[in-house]
């Protein structure tokens, strides 16, 4: 159950992983983590994993998110104290082809702009 959150946490750190509750969306979940109910499950294998900590789970479950976000709002004050406004860019859906298996597709429509 925790391979991918291991392999992602190989890969980029402690740091930069995360679990959310938001299962909408996903084309497929990993086995025995169907929904939030198994967390707790997937925290005691992790913990039962000498590669992780006690202060490593409390990154992963929303320590690291926290920080990102006041990390975020400092950006955003000093964006506003400099009068830079924010930049958004939508990529095409046709660059998007083969590069993302998200099950959703949005199309902006006439009322939206």
């Amino acid at each position: 159950m925790g391979n991918h959150i291991n392999h992602v946490r190989k890969i980029a750190g402690i740091k930069h992983v995360g679990i959310g509750a938001d299962f909408d969306g996903v084309n497929k979940l990993p086995d025995n983590l169907e929904d939030v109910s198994k967390y707790p499950h997937l925290f005691a294998e992790l913990l039962s994993d000498p590669t992780w900590t006690i202060e490593d789970l409390k990154k992963l479950a929303g320590q690291n998110l926290l920080r990102v976000m006041r990390d975020v709002e400092k950006v955003r004050l000093e964006m506003k104290q400099q009068r830079v406004p924010p930049f958004e860019q939508e990529v095409p859906t046709s660059q998007l082809v083969g590069l993302t298996n998200c099950s959703y597709q949005f199309i902006k429509s006439s009322d939206d702009s």
